[in-house]
């Protein structure tokens, strides 16, 4: 990634030798990450590594994602951990599967269902580029073959990609952690019950309006799930300058709510 003195990112392909912008044409042959270069007008640029938060504000993206203030929590408050399998369903654009996956690590698997092809195909890109996928890695459903032209050779390669309808039954076994982003989870309740690992089964919902928060809850209830809690994150930056320190005028709001459950043991 490079990085103009104006705060400006640009995300980059590894092969790319030159950059042309409206600070000048910046020549990254044999420029090492961690350093400083200049345009051929001068400008400085860093040339560093981009986290995943860059790459999640430039991915390509079918469907509103999650935002980082909710992908970090499911994350630390669902205790998600090196070497657990987490069910997720629908994948969308992958934000939150491409987090998930790194939280489990090589070790560990996330099985994503998407119902839409058109999604699961961006998706896959998506997740390809970043080596949680292998190369030429079919997405289970879908009668359609890739012929991929990025090979990243140390990737996790720890993500699953299904076309199904979760609604529908989990085929899977075992699951440590179902993440569901749909409009009706409620329906899926019963079968993430049988799904899931009975030693520390979790299951996390998220959704937009408090109407189905309650009837999720209800569901969580009447199927025995325990240590429900429901939670709505709020983002504000703080202005920091010589006049002084004080919130911004303008903050991330409401953009959904977020229950946790555990499963209960038998």
């Amino acid at each position: 990634m490079l990085v103009d003195k104006r705060g400006k990112k640009y995300l980059l392909k590894k092969n790319v030798d030159k950059l042309g912008t409206d600070l000048g044409v910046v020549d990254l042959k044999n420029k090492e990450l961690g350093s400083v270069v200049k345009s051929h007008l001068g400008h400085e640029f860093y040339y560093i590594e981009p986290t995943l938060y860059d790459i999640l504000k430039r991915m390509k993206r079918t469907v509103t994602t999650l935002l980082p203030k909710d992908i970090g929590f499911i994350i630390a408050r669902g205790g998600i951990r090196e070497g657990e399998t987490v069910l997720e369903a629908g994948t969308g654009s992958g934000a939150l599967t491409i987090f998930l996956a790194n939280a489990v690590g090589k070790s560990g698997k996330v099985i994503t269902y998407e119902r839409r092809p058109e999604f699961a195909k961006v998706a896959r890109t998506n997740l390809l580029k970043l080596g949680l996928i292998k190369k030429n890695q079919p997405i289970v459903g879908l009668d359609e073959e890739f012929n991929d032209d990025i090979d990243i050779e140390d990737g996790l390669f720890n993500v699953i990609m299904k076309i199904g309808d979760v609604r529908e039954g989990i085929e899977e076994k075992d699951i440590d952690v179902i993440v569901l982003d749909m409009p009706d989870p409620w329906e899926v309740v019963e079968h993430a019950k049988e799904a899931l690992n009975k030693k520390r089964g979790r299951i996390i919902t998220y959704l937009p309006y408090i109407e189905q928060v309650k009837k999720t809850v209800e569901k969580l209830k009447s199927e025995g799930f325990w240590d429900i809690q429901t939670y709505e994150l709020i983002e504000r930056v703080i202005e920091v300058s010589e006049k002084g320190v004080r919130p911004s005028t303008r903050m991330i709001g409401h953009t959904g709510y977020i229950t946790f459950a555990r499963v209960p043991p038998r």
